[in-house]
């Protein structure tokens, strides 16, 4: 098992790469219709993976929930102040769906055990 420091350092190494990579001049073409929303979905997955693991003995995974959506929020208002991005309301509805699926996975797992 891995130790709770670790999914901290990732958590945080994540949330670094996440920021950086919002704020980055898009390109290229992408390789399948929708290719940005499922980079979403899958990036704040991850994200909310290794913060529940990082902090849910201190905080309810529904308030762990809730702040990432909020980052993922102000990342979107973040890439409305740039002259190269734009905010979506479907980024924030794919950053919710990918923190949601890995919260119900969570969810089930406690239960199943």
């Amino acid at each position: 098992m891995i130790a709770r420091h670790k999914y901290q350092i990732l958590f945080w190494l994540c949330i670094a790469a996440t920021i950086t990579a919002s704020l980055m001049p898009g390109g290229g073409k992408p390789l399948f219709q929708m290719q940005d929303k499922v980079f979403h979905a899958a990036i704040y997955a991850l994200l909310f993976f290794f913060c529940a693991h990082a902090y849910s003995n201190r905080f309810p995974l529904w308030l762990l929930a809730l702040v990432l959506a909020c980052f993922g929020l102000s990342m979107e208002f973040a890439q409305s102040l740039t002259s190269y991005r734009q905010a979506e309301g479907w980024d924030l509805l794919a950053n919710s769906s990918g923190i949601l699926l890995v919260w119900l996975l969570m969810l089930w797992h406690r239960r199943a055990t």
